[in-house]
Order: structure tokens, then sequence, then C-alpha cells
């Protein structure tokens, strides 16, 4: 099927997402991603898993570090979900310090993970991580759809 790879995204872009940070550490410096790719795998065991392009620059930090920490942000949240995806500037961000590395202060969900397996996706791969512990808190998620953040407003 020939089709174009523009209009592609622009069609999956209609799904709306939540928003995720994950963090790691590379060589003694956090790291970090915005992603809306992240979702639950498994509850027994308990797996996650979220994909990272192939082309990112961050893809070997993320693709070897055995551990990573996954912050899904409330609507307060845009703020640090722009500015770790204009760069990584995961440092300059309100953190907080857990069983991992460190989560974005405030996220409604925190979920501390060890990487379990690594599956090719075409242009992307699929990080599979184990729950080793998370934490929760209510409040208005996050969402990305059509290129723009948004809230869900009454969701709790």
């Amino acid at each position: 099927m020939d089709f174009d790879t523009r209009e592609f995204r622009n069609a999956l872009g209609r799904y709306p997402t939540g928003v995720a940070v994950v963090t790691a550490v590379e060589s003694e410096r956090l790291r970090g991603i915005t992603v809306s790719s992240f979702t639950s795998l498994s509850l027994d065991p308990p797996l996650v898993l979220w994909s990272i392009a192939k082309s990112s620059r961050r893809y070997q930090t993320f693709t070897k570090a055995p551990e990573f920490t996954v912050s899904v942000l409330g609507e307060d949240g845009r703020a640090a979900a722009e500015t770790i995806a204009a760069g990584d500037d995961v440092e300059t961000v309100p953190l907080e310090d857990g069983d991992g590395p460190p989560a974005i202060a405030g996220a409604l969900a925190v979920f501390h993970c060890r990487r379990e397996w690594l599956y090719d996706g075409g242009d992307h791969v699929v990080i599979v991580g184990r729950v080793l512990g998370f934490r929760h808190r209510g409040g208005n998620p996050l969402v990305f759809c059509d290129g723009r953040y948004g809230t869900l407003a009454n969701s709790e």
C-alpha cells in the first residue's frame, strides 16, 4: 500500500493520548524524554511499555538504561513536557526523588521500572519495563491530540 507518511501521522494524531516524561540516568546525568506512547501491558507481572524513535538523539540513553521512571503528567505539567520535548533539560524542571531516577514533581502517577525487553518496531523500538514501584494522586491529565496539548476536564 502506497500512502503519504505525513497524512498517516496526521491520522494517528487524531487519537488523543496522555503525556508522560520518561527519565533515566546516563553517566551520572539525568536524561528525559516526553512521550505519548506510554501504556500498560500486563497486571501480572506488572509491565508497562513505551516506544522511542531510532533516530532520537536520546535513543542510546533509553535503550541501554537498566532502570527508568515514567511520570504521567497532569494539566499543570505542560511546561515540563514542552521543556523536555524541546531539549533534554529535565534538570531545569521541578523534580521529586523516589526509588529510581527522579520523577517530574506533581505527576499524577509515577512508575519506577526495570527494563525487561526491547522489541523492534520499524523506525521505533518498544521498551518494556517491569514496574518495581508506583504512586499516584488525583487530578486532571495532560493530553495530546492533533499536535496540541490540552486537558480532560472533570476526569476525577
